[in-house]
């Protein structure tokens, strides 16, 4: 792909297109796994022309469109959620700008809001599985953040940075802590440009930006209070990189403004957002009130 070209993407759901309905239900990670070889797929890579190992790239995630052929997502309940739990899967309709959750006393209506739960980059060094998640590429994440209008900013590992994406919701709670969001299928438009350092504040982790929004995301392996921290610290950075604050201020600001999102707590994967909201740390936004 060249900078700036736009592409569409479709991506599977979670369980390979296997779930059709609520007959058919998987107990256990193991249990995908056996049954069919994998979970969570991507598609990709897609390279971009004139991007190098080591250079920040950017992806810019134009429109999501949530299960645009079937109309519906799901959720899996399973035992390891608690052992009073049977495995189960529910079909959930997708109805205009809502999404609607079977109960036994009728349909739940929820805010259709369709994102990307997994994108990436590909490692520089050994394969990972597509349901893993690092600071070096990013990958399975569950932020609500990476949806339309986002900019997702990563480290190019590989030249060309390889970028893939999937695991796309309809809907999704902080954290999933259901351990399945309303997961489907999805048509993804991206379009990718070479970032400046200088320009983003690039000082480690993968960031989500918005037109409102700056967003640091620390993905796992790590416990979710370190990962919150690591967030923190690397917007607090970013903020001092722009000449308007100390380290000292930015860590101020934040701790006044800013915002944490949890993307999960799936025990052992965990991830983090820490936000702040653009006016407080660009040169040509303007300054907060002051008394």
């Amino acid at each position: 792909m060249a900078p700036g070209e736009s592409i569409l993407v479709e991506t599977e759901d979670a369980h390979s297109g296997t779930i059709t309905g609520p007959e058919v239900v998987y107990e256990t990670l193991e249990d995908v796994m056996d049954r069919i070889g994998g979970a969570n797929p991507v598609t990709g890579p897609i390279a971009i022309e004139g991007v190098r190992a080591g250079d920040c790239l950017e992806v810019h995630i134009e429109h999501v469109s949530g299960a645009p052929v079937t109309g519906f997502g799901y959720m899996t309940t399973t035992p390891t959620l608690h052992p009073s739990l049977a495995a189960e899967t529910v079909i959930c309709h997708r109805a205009g700008d809502r999404v609607e959750i079977p109960t036994a006393r009728g349909p739940v209506s929820v805010p259709y809001r369709p994102f990307v739960g997994t994108l990436g980059v590909a490692p520089a060094g050994d394969p990972v599985l597509s349901f893993r998640q690092g600071v070096e590429f990013l990958g399975n994440v569950d932020l609500p953040e990476v949806t339309a209008g986002a900019t997702v900013i990563l480290r190019a590992g590989v030249d060309g940075g390889m970028v893939s994406l999937g695991d796309a919701h309809l809907a999704q709670g902080d954290a999933e802590i259901h351990r399945s969001a309303i997961e489907c299928q999805a048509d993804v438009t991206l379009s990718f440009g070479r970032s400046d350092p200088a320009a983003t504040g690039f000082c480690g982790l993968p960031q989500v930006n918005t037109a409102t929004e700056w967003a640091s995301v620390a993905p796992g392996p790590g416990h979710l209070e370190d990962l919150v921290r690591m967030a923190y610290d690397d917007l607090a950075r970013r903020m001092r990189h722009t000449g308007r604050y100390s380290l000292a201020e930015a860590y101020r600001l934040l701790g006044a403004a800013g915002t944490v999102r949890v993307g999960q707590v799936v025990p052992p994967v965990y991830s983090a957002l820490a936000k702040i909201e653009r006016r407080y740390v660009e040169e040509d936004a303007p300054w907060p009130s002051r008394p």
